[in-house]
């Protein structure tokens, strides 16, 4: 008796082929997600630290802006005005504004 060859044959490399490319696309929708978590975060973050700084009186918002900005400057000096500008929805000068003032500073401490 001859060996009869099957015409539904495994495919190892096929199988292989397969399994990576779904891998591929669980770890690229898990990536996607967390993206998605890490935004809403942050867009959470920005929304309370805008409400802290429209709640605060003068010489407050002068402190916790010079604070924000410290703490931006920590990580890269470059730019940190207009990142908590940003941040706080107000324009960098108003961020300039509020740190060289001498008024606001002194009225709060």
């Amino acid at each position: 008796m001859a060996r009869q060859v099957s015409t539904t044959s495994f495919d190892p490399l096929g199988q292989v082929m397969k399994t990576v490319v779904e891998g591929f696309k669980m770890t690229t929708a898990a990536i996607q997600e967390l993206r998605d978590q890490q935004a809403g975060l942050e867009q959470k973050l920005q929304q309370q630290a805008r409400a802290a700084y429209h709640g605060m009186t003068g010489s407050g918002k002068s402190r916790y802006t010079a604070e924000l900005v410290k703490i931006e400057s920590s990580s890269n000096p470059r730019g940190a005005q207009a990142r908590v500008a940003e941040t706080l929805g107000v324009t960098p000068g108003r961020i300039t504004q509020l740190l060289n003032s001498d008024k606001n500073r002194k009225n709060g401490k």
